[in-house]
């Protein structure tokens, strides 16, 4: 679903990704860690086309799509969340998720039935009508899902989908995800609470100032001396 081959960035003089590369297959739920400033969110913008690689290639369900923008990636499945959520907050939680679907080409009618669709998928039917401004942080990230799932996205990237939440609000969004992964969709997720990654992710990769410094499933990496020493602090032991 998604290859990530050699990719480089480097900002004036700064290198913040380094020859990184993996892969996603279709129906995974891969977790990217690493120490703030590692360089997860620029490896997600270079994915969703906000930024263009020194060196590099990404790939698409095998399509090469270094040419394409961000709106020519999201027509092909990509969808992405922010780590700071932005809706449309004048806009009630329907029209927010009506904004995604009119992407896919939809008429209006068409489309605010693809938001309800979407927003009962969601358990956010409730707050339909809703000023999105007004939503809690947890109903606001998982509106940021909605919206995303509404342009079509079969591959989801998900930046700091829990961050902020307390224990309760972080195992229902897990539950969230482990739903829609049943359904069939792909997942790349920047998550610093080691407990959601072990729980959800079932191959992580780890990096650390832009470089990949490990690679395999939860318990192999939070057992891995580099990870342990530039981000855990200590061994990772899981209840």
């Amino acid at each position: 679903m998604l290859g990530i081959e050699h990719v480089t960035v480097d900002f004036d003089g700064l290198r913040a990704v380094d020859d990184v590369s993996f892969e996603v297959a279709e129906g995974q739920v891969v977790g990217l860690i690493g120490p703030n400033g590692a360089g997860k969110t620029t490896l997600f913008n270079v994915v969703s086309g906000l930024v263009i690689p020194t060196r590099g290639r990404v790939r698409l369900a095998g399509e090469d799509v270094a040419r394409l923008g961000p709106a020519e990636r999201s027509r092909r499945g990509l969808g992405r969340t922010f780590q700071v959520v932005k809706p449309f907050g004048g806009l009630s939680v329907l029209d927010n998720v009506v904004v995604g679907a009119l992407t896919r080409g939809q008429r209006v009618g068409e489309a605010r039935e693809t938001a309800a669709g979407i927003l009962t998928r969601l358990g956010l039917e409730r707050f339909a009508t809703t000023t999105a401004r007004s939503l809690p942080l947890a109903l606001r990230k998982r509106l940021e899902v909605a919206r995303a799932l509404s342009t079509g996205a079969r591959l989801l990237l998900l930046d700091e989908i829990m961050g902020g939440l307390n224990p309760t609000e972080v195992n229902e969004t897990l539950d969230l995800l482990e739903s829609l992964r049943a359904e069939g969709l792909t997942f790349l997720v920047i998550e610093h609470n080691m407990h959601a990654i072990m729980r959800v992710a079932e191959h992580v990769v780890v990096i650390n100032q832009g470089v990949r410094i490990a690679e395999g499933t939860p318990e192999e990496v939070t057992q891995h001396p580099e990870v342990v020493a530039a981000y855990l602090g200590e061994p990772h032991e899981s209840a």
